[in-house]
């Protein structure tokens, strides 16, 4: 009996043998210096395995994303940390915030350091004048102080419209016209209250006046001192005239929603440039603020405006590896995501992403991505032009190219200068050279014929 027994448990314990474990690639322990809330960071076994796929092989859902919301993401952009758009819906749809404004602040104090600077200032306003005022909600306060916010936020209006009357005054006085005739309409609308005055309804039709004009440094000087008028979430004043008209839990509801963790396509679902696919391969965290100012615009205009996001970005990218290598995510996400990156900042947002344990076919795709050429992606535009002349250098062979051009260029501008001189302001010929050109006339019908021959012999 027992010799029977003892190959069956050899056998046993040679497959068991067959599978060492390898614990010096486990990162399961691993913890990152920028997590704010380690004790929260604690994943749950799922039943999604990421291991050994292709990258065909990756669904195009942004659903592995989504469930990533309830860690507490920092926005690619500003990296402010972000909100799961299930609390605030939770909070909306129950409806709590329509109460009395000191009941209202405790409920949204935890989540102030998540505002922005804007609405972080409204906050701070409605604390002080709830201790004032503790039977009153949001609503209420709001159109309380809405007369002292009113007054600076027409004077900044007007101000706005006085500089874009005055660069006005060169272009064509048809267009002139219609200018003048929508800034006065808009003003009445500001002078008479209830919140008529609608900055994007303005901007649009002062660009459609613009559209038939074409492009010029007066043009995109005037589109860009219409977009300079204040707005809800850049001017606290034009925030508390705009939402004072409206209910209490709404207010409340905005202070909270563009600090809501979005979706963000890294290539934008633009038809006209590159129309960017709804792929998870295209997809990236980012608020909803950074994400409703971006657009459909390029990324290297984000990055002008937002020159913090060359750190944000790496501080986002390192949570996304240190998911992947835990098993939340497709480590060809990773790959993949920060090639796209790098492609559409054109080579200035090159992410570092060392700490990812990838596999042979990982590391060899991952080599040949570094190797493609960054190439600009998008329709060259005059803003786009000087933005990458600033930001891509010039080689030696342009360099020369371009001097050559132009010494090229000066001399025939000069040339030409000449002939067109000539042509306008013409000298009148005397007699005796009217004379002397019919001679020279008759000499060579004599006398040319011959020397061509004799040339030739």
């Amino acid at each position: 009996m027992n010799m029977k027994i003892l190959p069956l448990v050899w056998n046993v314990n040679l497959g068991r043998q067959q599978r060492p474990v390898n614990n010096h690639t486990d990162y399961s322990q691993q913890r990152l210096s920028l997590l704010k809330n380690p004790q929260n960071d604690v994943f749950e076994r799922s039943s999604i395995s990421f291991k050994g796929e292709r990258p065909e092989d990756v669904p195009a859902s942004r659903a592995p994303l989504e469930k990533l919301y309830k860690y507490h993401l920092t926005c690619l952009c500003c990296g402010r940390e972000m909100i799961e758009p299930e609390e605030i819906q939770k909070l909306a749809n129950s409806g709590v915030l329509s109460c009395n404004a000191p009941e209202a602040i405790e409920i949204l104090n935890k989540y102030e350091g998540n505002m922005h600077s804007v609405e972080k200032e409204v906050f701070g306003i409605l604390k002080e004048k709830a201790k004032k005022y503790p039977d009153l909600n949001f609503q209420q306060i709001l159109t309380l102080i809405k007369d002292e916010h009113e007054k600076p936020l027409i004077a900044t209006q007007f101000g706005i419209f006085k500089m874009i009357e005055k660069a006005s005054e060169n272009i064509n006085p048809e267009l002139k016209k219609e200018i003048k005739e929508l800034i006065e309409e808009e003003k009445q609308l500001i002078l008479e209250g209830n919140n008529q005055f609608r900055r994007k309804r303005f901007v649009n039709k002062f660009e459609q006046i613009l559209s038939g004009r074409k492009n010029s440094a007066t043009k995109e000087h005037l589109i860009r001192l219409a977009n300079k008028l204040p707005t809800a979430y850049e001017d606290k004043n034009a925030f508390i005239v705009k939402y004072s008209t409206k209910p209490a839990d709404a207010i409340g509801i905005r202070l909270l929603s563009y600090s809501m963790c979005t979706i963000e396509h890294v290539r934008p679902k633009n038809p006209k440039t590159t129309n960017g696919e709804n792929h998870l391969f295209n997809y990236i965290p980012e608020c909803m603020r950074c994400n409703s100012f971006r657009q459909d615009r390029p990324m290297i205009q984000q990055l002008e405006e937002h020159p913090e996001m060359f750190f944000n970005s790496q501080r986002l990218m390192n949570r996304l590896v240190d998911f992947a290598n835990r098993g939340k995510l497709s480590k060809w996400y990773i790959v993949k995501i920060q090639d796209r990156v790098k492609q559409e900042s054109e080579g200035l947002l090159d992410l570092n992403i060392d700490n990812l344990n990838m596999s042979r076919k990982m590391r060899r795709e991952y080599a040949k991505l570094q190797e493609d050429p960054v190439e600009p992606k998008y329709t060259v535009d005059d803003e786009m032009a000087e933005l990458r002349a600033v930001y891509r250098p010039k080689t030696q062979q342009e360099n020369t190219e371009t001097e050559y051009r132009g010494d090229f260029n000066k001399k025939k501008s000069s040339k030409n200068k000449n002939n067109n001189t000539e042509d306008i302001t013409p000298k009148k010929k005397t007699n005796k050279e009217l004379k002397r050109e019919q001679i020279k006339r008759l000499h060579q019908a004599k006398y040319g014929k011959k020397r061509e021959e004799t040339k030739r012999r």
